[in-house]
């Protein structure tokens, strides 16, 4: 309480009081002033100092006497505040009290602050409350609660309630309290009176009062205080319920109870009452009963028996029937309770039965109106389900089952005579006890009774079990085994309703896969569990014989009420609890040895579980009855859940039925170790639903196969997965119940075993033989009662002996009897066979797999069983560790060993046989799992396990040691091969070395067989590890052999002391016979671990020691060959080309690895001479792919020879061999894809690099020439590799042989120019047509372009001519010339070869031929080799060849397509050369030995190309008037548009070099020669303008035309030529035997005069200078020239 507040209510009270209450404002303004000298406390501190000062409150107090509303309420406001904390003197309460009941009377929020005020007063001042002011309190909210407003009056009876509380408590604090404190009276008690302190004494007068009130009599303690009966009884209730122990210590409390109450309630609840006052009667009694029963034993007999009267259909009506089933559903729920009434009425003599009575009238009530809960022959789902609670899921799930359309319609929620039990409209929303606000009783459905029936018999089932189930289960057990059962059961099934923690008595772990490849197989200690009646000191012994009693007299009521409801209409949480209940009912039943109920129970459950009407429904019709069901749904080998949910609609079981099979196999786990005989019914009913879920499968299948989808169930789907969910749960608890077994008792197991044995024999006269023989020492059974003999043998009662039959061919036994020998094999493996089950297991099965009186798929899956059994015993033998293991071991291999055995001789059909060898199979692979498991710690009968092996074959006739085995069958073979496998894999080192030859025979065979590829490929890898084997038994130094052939070898094996290289000898020679097989793979898997195994162990062998190896194996490998009888079949002849290839391959790593060996033997050039004679053989083969590799091979023995003299005679017969082929090696009718010629000429290419290195010391030019034209003749074989362009890139071929031509020595006599030559003509392939290279001719093979090659020889003989340029031979031979030639031809062709108009990143071949030309001529023309010795005509016919190099640089034909960018570069690039180029011949052209031919070449080739309009200009005719002295004739004028040449810049510098050539500082004789063409050259230009300006008018000249006419002009003034005796240099040109010809004759032309040039043109100025009158630039140019002329006249 903050200081403002009381401030702000003082202040407002001032405010209110300044007229009127002049005492009530002073006294504020007192309170006000003292409130402000308390200023800055905190609100505790405040609270304290306000309630020392008493006066504080009286402006409040005397506010609520004023009785003015708003003074009043600002009084009580205050007060509340100040009660609340505790801020009101102790010596004004009563007046604060007094105040309160002042403003009663004002409005609703005062009330309700005066409501809130008490409950304060009696917390904060509880010790000053009793008495007289505590009666005023009382009263004051009594007050209240009597008015009209609906708020107060509901807050007041509230707050009464809490007062009265409160007073209790106050009680219970003194009771506790260990001060002394007076009383302050006697009450009477049933014995006679008794003292009461305050409280206590405040206590019974307020209950005794609230009983008057109740009663309807005066108050005495409460003055005038009243409230209704209802509120009276809940007030009552109240107290009973918050504090039972106080009625119980206060005698007169318990007095008052017993006088008072329960006289009252028994009084109402036999009257008509309302229902408010019926409720709360009821609520008082279950209250009584719960906790005063002892204390008023009588008085609660008879209240409950009302409550069973009442119970009955013509006693009450239906909501007080309700009302009483409420009460019981309460009592049942507390088994204590329930104990404690049986133990006080029912087993008492004279007393009423009654728990007994209550039973019975539920048993009656629920088949009171069976319509109502919708009673048929199998539990359904109300037809009317939601989308809420409880979904359609479960009700289709149930149609699919079968069940749907007993009831029908659609029912809406508000009919409530829906048949049938269903939370959605069976049950109240809130139940009639706790409707305390109800005036009236509530519309009740007519099925809540029923609900509240089954949840009395669930609640009176789950009481006895939570107190009889914990102490089956040791403490300390229990508390090891909760996690885990709580992980197990979240695993299995997630919530399940019936998967309670009652299986934690077996301590059961999780139930391993059983086709895992572990298992936790250590033996626990065995478990019974105790029978809770024997704990003789157990504390709660009589608790314990009660709840024994209980069921033992109760079980026929409570099974009849479970059956009533199994086959009603519940939805899923009803029938869920059901099960449950039902499910620990039994279990209880069953812990407390009660066998009469238990198997009672049990068989009840399991017809739940497998009705009979669908038991019949899946009986085989006659034409059926044949047909054999080998594996069943819930058996060990099962598929998966949602495989087996396609189910008939109307013989399947539903998810119910599999609800109570899970409850069933549950108690199965709870009860396995005492169940004893009662095992047949749990074990029957699992093989029932079994056998019904498998057929109705089977049906559905059929009818899916058979007819058209139904469009109706288009939900399908949904069914599936609920089922499918279902199946798990029980697949899950079925594995689990069979898990639980390693802790039953033997005997318990045997029980097991014994059951389900005879399940095997239900429709013999008699029991199994091994069953039997196992009772003669059978321990006795437990009695049964003989009112419920044989009440689980339904099978006989409702099926015939076919249906019987046709249950047990589902096998179901058998798998469950595999289930149970995996969780038990170490049980079985005991000390006493007889004792553990081993015996009855075991003669079990091999008598029904050995049998032919069983049907095939029985015999079959009981080898399964016997197999799996015996492999398990073995792995547990071997892992756990057993006692006599030798004899184990035999044991098992004997159990394996009777499958295979037929102990009739009944003559066997197909089927039959068919039979025996699967059955034999079973036993293959039995064996090989042994040994798979322990193989290493077999200790004994390999023999016997090589005899098993090899019972597949029949060996057939031949040689003894390559004799082709014959297998019976092909599934034999392999199940055979697996152990094979594994002896190979892991146990050679147990074999002994008698074993090691039968071991390498039975690989042959296994090899030889032709079932199975696969095993023999197998087979083969398995030679490679037996040669490992007996590799590391010899010695580590080199091997020797006494044998030197294989007659020596044959005999060596005879001998008992046969060694470990003779063994390896014979293995390798029986891997070179698999090598001769018909099937591919098999001989090339031979053949590559025949050479691995030499690869490994060759460098072990010494020289001799290969000997044998060599002649044995190796020279027979190089016999294998194709049969005859296939060489027509091209599939065939390409397989053994690859086997062949295998072959080469590795006899080549053997000679190229260990060829110094094979250099050592004395027999080594015969060695060698086979090995060439071999690959001579194999060419005859035509085939690409073994030519190809008999080169590579080649190739890789030749690089391991380190030195010429190594191979000595035989060097010779390998170039021999090698020189001979050639292109011969890829022509003729050849195997193989086109695409196999490069790869066959390439090896062959490559071969001759390891072969040169090796003939290189006696190389000759013979040598050289012929190489150089196998090369040839190999890379012009028309073949292109596919995909791919040799413009760029070699070829692979193309590659090899540039390899081989660089590393060819050109240094010895002749060698050089016959080099130049042969590598010469490589250059022009690509110019050449495919026909003019080669003769020969490849199908779809697409031509080489060559031009990469071209390029590469290029480079080649650059370097070649640099190395020997100063060898005049080079030029003398005409090697040099004939270079020059092939450099000229691209240069020459340059666009017109097509490759190089398209695009590249390289340069061009005419480019790089230019690039060549010019640096070889640098080496040839000039330097140290002029100097050399060389003819005039050979230097001459150089030069020449340059010229005509020159042409082909300035030429060109540039195609239209070509971008500029690129244009303008290769034109650059020709400028560049051209200049080079011209350096390098002018100097030369001077010579005497260049005729002047060669130099008229030059000039005319400078002439053309100097020309820019040549589609215009008459370049002839002009250059034939230039050189006669005829006139320049006339031209034609054109005005058409004139484009010059696309190479202008390299015409302009053709135009200066024929005026650089006239310069009077060049050569005479050069310029002789060249005046004619310069003077032709600039007449055509000067006729061209003569002729078409005048066409054109004013049309201005073409710029082209206009800058070349110019240029002209210009030279010509500018160029000057020599005098020379007073001739005109360069008017003459004469040459040894030509007549002389007149260039000029210019009479005019004055004595040595440099412009005589000018002279020769002067007509053609003339007419310039005539023509231009409109042009003044050319007008001006022009007349410059004519200027000159006139100074040269004048001069």
């Amino acid at each position: 309480m903050a200081a403002h507040v009381l401030t702000s209510d003082l202040t407002g009270l001032l405010h209110e009081t300044k007229r009127k209450f002049s005492d009530v404002k002073s006294a504020a303004e007192k309170s006000l002033a003292d409130l402000k000298s308390l200023g800055g406390l905190t609100e505790a501190q405040l609270a304290a100092e306000l309630s020392d000062r008493s006066t504080f409150v009286t402006p409040f107090i005397q506010a609520c006497k004023t009785k003015n509303a708003k003074v009043s309420a600002i009084g009580v406001g205050s007060l509340q505040r100040i009660i609340v904390s505790k801020a009101l003197a102790r010596s004004r309460l009563k007046e604060a009290v007094d105040a309160l009941r002042d403003g009663a009377q004002l409005g609703v929020d005062v009330q309700l602050k005066i409501l809130q005020s008490l409950p304060a007063i009696l917390q904060n001042y509880g010790d000053e409350v009793n008495g007289p002011l505590l009666s005023d309190i009382l009263h004051l909210c009594s007050t209240l609660q009597a008015g009209k407003n609906a708020i107060v009056n509901n807050t007041a009876a509230a707050t009464f309630l809490q007062l009265v509380v409160s007073t209790f408590d106050k009680v219970v604090d003194e009771d506790a309290s260990s001060a002394e404190v007076q009383t302050v009276g006697e009450v009477p008690t049933e014995t006679g009176s008794v003292a009461l302190k305050p409280a206590a004494a405040d206590a019974y007068q307020v209950f005794h009062d609230v009983c008057l009130l109740t009663e309807g009599h005066k108050a005495r303690f409460l003055q005038e205080a009243a409230f209704t009966q209802s509120f009276g009884l809940e007030l009552i209730e109240s107290l009973l319920s918050n504090h039972p122990n106080l009625f119980i210590t206060h005698p007169e409390q318990t007095f008052l109870v017993k006088s008072r109450v329960l006289p009252l309630v028994i009084r109402l609840l036999s009257d008509r009452q309302s229902f408010s006052t019926a409720v709360r009667t009821a609520r008082v009694m279950l209250a009584l009963i719960k906790r005063h029963l002892i204390q008023m034993p009588d008085e609660c007999e008879k209240a409950l028996s009302l409550l069973i009267y009442l119970l009955d259909a013509d006693s009450a009506m239906l909501w007080k029937r309700a009302l009483c089933l409420e009460v019981f559903k309460a009592i049942c729920a507390d088994a204590e309770l329930v104990r404690t009434i049986y133990s006080h009425y029912d087993a008492v003599d004279g007393k009423r039965n009654v728990v007994g009575d209550l039973m019975g009238s539920l048993t009656r009530l629920a088949t009171e109106k069976p319509a109502v809960i919708g009673l048929s022959t199998q539990s359904t789902v109300p037809s009317t389900q939601f989308p809420g609670k409880d979904s359609s899921s479960e009700q289709a799930a149930l149609e699919a089952g079968g069940v749907a359309g007993i009831i029908g319609g659609a029912v809406g929620v508000g009919d409530l005579n829906v048949p049938g039990l269903s939370t959605q409209w069976s049950l109240i929303r809130v139940p009639c006890l706790e409707q305390l606000d109800k005036q009236e009783p509530p519309v009740i459905p007519e099925s809540y009774i029923y609900c509240l029936t089954l949840n009395c018999v669930n609640f009176f089932a789950e009481g006895l079990a939570k107190f009889i189930l914990p102490l089956a289960t040791p403490v300390e057990r229990s508390k090891s085994t909760k996690p885990r059962s709580r992980a197990r059961s979240a695993t299995v099934n997630k919530g399940s309703d019936v998967d309670y923690n009652s299986s934690d008595s077996t301590a059961v772990s999780q139930s391993p896969s059983r086709t895992s490849g572990r298992r936790k197989s250590t033996r626990r200690k065995q478990y019974l569990p105790p029978n809770p009646v024997d704990l003789k000191e157990h504390p709660q012994l009589d608790e314990i014989l009660t709840a024994a009693s209980i069921v033992e007299a109760c079980w026929p009521a409570v099974l009849a009420s479970f059956s009533t409801f199994l086959y009603a209409s519940l939805d899923n949480d009803f029938y869920h609890n059901l099960v449950r209940s039902f499910q620990k009912f039994t279990h209880v039943s069953g812990l407390l040895r009660l066998h009469t109920p238990r198997d009672a129970f049990l068989t009840t459950l399991g017809k739940a579980a497998v009705p009979s009407n669908v038991l019949s429904a899946n009986y085989p019709s006659e034409n059926q009855q044949g047909s054999s069901n080998t594996k069943g749904l819930l058996s060990v080998e099962t598929n998966t859940a949602a495989d087996r949910t396609s189910s008939d609609v109307n013989s399947s079981l539903n998810s119910r039925n599999l609800l109570c099979l899970r409850a069933l196999l549950n108690l199965g786990i709870g009860l396995g170790p005492v169940l004893g005989s009662a095992w047949s019914i749990v074990l029957e009913t699992l093989q029932q639903a079994d056998f019904v879920l498998y057929a109705s499968s089977r049906k559905a299948s059929r009818t899916a196969s058979t007819s058209k989808p139904d469009l109706s169930r288009a939900d399908s789907g949904a069914l599936t997965a609920n089922l499918a969910g279902e199946l798990a749960a029980v697949e899950a608890v079925s594995a689990k119940m069979f898990e639980a077994t390693k802790n039953f008792p033997d005997a318990a197991v045997v029980d097991i075993l014994t059951a389900l044995s005879r399940l095997m024999y239900e429709t013999e006269t008699t029991d199994s033989p091994a069953v039997a023989r196992a009772e003669e020492n059978a321990r006795p059974k437990p009695p049964r009662s003989p009112t419920f003999m044989n009440m689980h043998k339904r099978v006989g009662s409702m099926a015939s002996n076919a249906v019987a039959l046709q249950i047990s061919e589902n096998v179901f036994p058998l798998a469950k009897m595999a289930e149970l020998g995996h969780i038990n094999i170490s049980r079985l493996l005991g000390p006493d066979a007889s004792v553990t089950g081993w015996d009855l297991l075991v003669g079990h099965l091999a008598s029904v797999s050995t049998s032919r009186n069983f049907g095939n798929s029985i015999r079959i899956k009981a080898a399964e069983v016997l197999n799996e059994i015996s492999v398990l015993a073995a792995q547990v033998c071997t892992d756990e560790g057993v006692e006599n293991i030798g004899e184990i071991q035999r044991r098992i291999l004997a159990a394996v060993r009777s499958g295979t055995e037929n102990e009739d001789g009944n003559p066997a059909d197909s089927a039959t046989k068919s039979t025996d060898l699967e059955i034999q199979q079973l036993s293959l692979e039995s064996l090989n799992s042994i040994l798979e498991h322990g193989g290493q710690s077999l200790i004994a009968g390999w023999d016997i396990v090589f005899e098993i092996i090899n019972s597949v074959f029949e060996l057939g006739d031949g040689d003894a040691f390559i004799r082709e085995p014959i297998a019976r069958s092909p599934k034999l073979v392999r199940s055979s091969f697996n152990s094979l496998q594994l002896i190979c894999s892991d146990f050679l080192s147990n074999l002994p070395t008698s074993c090691i030859l039968v071991l390498v025979d039975t690989l042959h065979s296994f090899a030889y067989q032709k079932y199975d590829l696969n095993i023999s490929l197998t087979t083969i890898t398995y030679f490679w590890n037996i040669s490992d084997f007996l590799q590391a038994r010899g010695n580590s130094g080199l091997i020797t052999s006494k044998a030197t052939n294989e007659e020596e070898l044959m005999q060596l094996l005879q001998r008992a002391d046969v060694d470990n290289v003779s063994l390896w000898l014979v293995l390798l020679l029986r891997l070179t016979a698999v090598s001769y097989d018909i099937r591919a793979e098999v001989r090339n898997g031979s053949i590559q671990t025949l050479f691995r195994i030499f690869d490994t162990y060759g460098h072990k062998l010494s020289p001799q020691a290969w000997r044998p190896c060599l002649t044995t194996v190796v020279f027979k490998m190089m016999g294998i060959d194709q049969p005859e009888d296939t060489k027509s079949q091209a599939s065939e002849r390409k397989s053994w080309n690859d086997t062949i290839n295998l072959v080469l391959e590795g006899i080549g790593t053997l000679y190229a690895h260990y060829f110094e060996i094979f250099c050592e033997q004395s027999e080594f050039t015969n060695t060698w001479r086979v090995f060439l004679e071999y690959l001579d053989n194999l060419l005859k083969r035509n085939s690409y792919e073994v030519n190809a590799m008999i080169f590579k091979v080649l190739t890789q023995v030749l690089e391991k020879v380190p030195s010429p003299d190594k191979l000595g005679d035989c060097l010779q017969d390998t170039w021999t061999f090698w020189s001979s082929q050639g292109q011969k090696v890829a022509e003729g009718d050849m195997d193989g894809p086109g695409s196999g010629i490069q790869d066959c000429l390439t090896a062959y290419v490559t071969a001759f690099k390891p072969l040169y290195r090796l003939i290189e010391p006696t190389i000759d030019v013979t040598i050289v020439e012929k190489s150089l034209d196998l090369l040839k003749e190999c890379i012009l074989f028309p073949d292109a590799p596919a995909y791919f362009q040799d413009l760029e890139f070699l070829t692979p071929l193309q590659q090899a042989v540039a390899d081989n031509l660089q590393l060819i020595r050109t240094t010895g006599t002749e060698i050089p120019q016959l080099y130049i030559k042969k590598v010469s003509s490589f250059i022009l392939f690509p110019y050449l047509s495919p026909s003019s290279l080669s003769k020969n001719s490849a199908k779809g093979s697409k031509p080489l372009t060559y031009v990469a090659l071209s390029m590469l020889a290029m480079d080649l003989l650059e370097k070649t001519v640099q190395a020997h340029a100063l060898e005049s031979e080079i030029y003398e031979s005409g090697a040099l010339s004939e270079l020059l030639a092939a450099l000229s031809h691209p240069i020459q062709l340059k666009y017109n070869f097509p490759p190089a108009s398209k695009p590249t990143k390289y340069q061009p071949t005419w480019q790089r031929a230019t690039v060549t030309a010019i640096s070889i001529l640098r080496h040839t023309l000039h330097g140290p080799a002029l100097s050399l010795s060389i003819s005039s005509s050979t230097r001459a016919e150089i030069v020449e060849k340059a010229v005509t190099i020159t042409d082909g640089i300035l030429r060109a034909e540039c195609p239209d397509t070509m971008p500029d960018d690129t244009l303008q570069q290769h034109e650059q690039f020709d400028r560049d050369h051209f200049s080079k180029l011209r350096g390098l011949l002018i100097p030369v052209m001077q010579e005497e030995y260049v005729t002047t031919s060669i130099v008229e070449k030059y000039a005319a080739a400078v002439y053309t190309n100097s020309i820019l309009f040549p589609g215009i200009d008459d370049g002839e005719e002009v250059l034939t008037a230039a050189k006669s002295d005829k006139g320049w004739g006339r031209k034609l004028g054109y005005t058409g548009d004139a484009v010059p040449r696309k190479r202008s810049a390299l015409g302009y510098d053709c135009y200066d070099e024929l005026f650089q050539r006239l310069d009077k500082s060049e050569s005479r004789r050069l310029a002789d020669v060249v005046a004619p063409y310069l003077i032709a050259r600039a007449a055509l230009v000067l006729r061209k303008y003569i002729a078409d300006q005048p066409l054109r008018g004013n049309i201005p000249q073409p710029v082209s035309h206009r800058k070349e006419l110019l240029y002209t002009l210009k030279r010509l003034t500018e160029l000057e030529t020599g005098v020379v005796d007073g001739k005109v240099k360069g008017m003459f040109h004469s040459s040894g035997s030509h007549s002389q010809m007149v260039v000029a004759n210019i009479a005019s032309a004055p004595e040595g005069t440099t412009k005589a040039h000018l002279f020769r043109l002067l007509p053609l100025f003339a007419q310039v200078v005539k023509v231009a009158s409109k042009d003044s630039v050319v007008l001006e140019a022009a007349g410059k020239v004519v200027e000159k002329v006139w100074e040269e006249v004048e001069a």
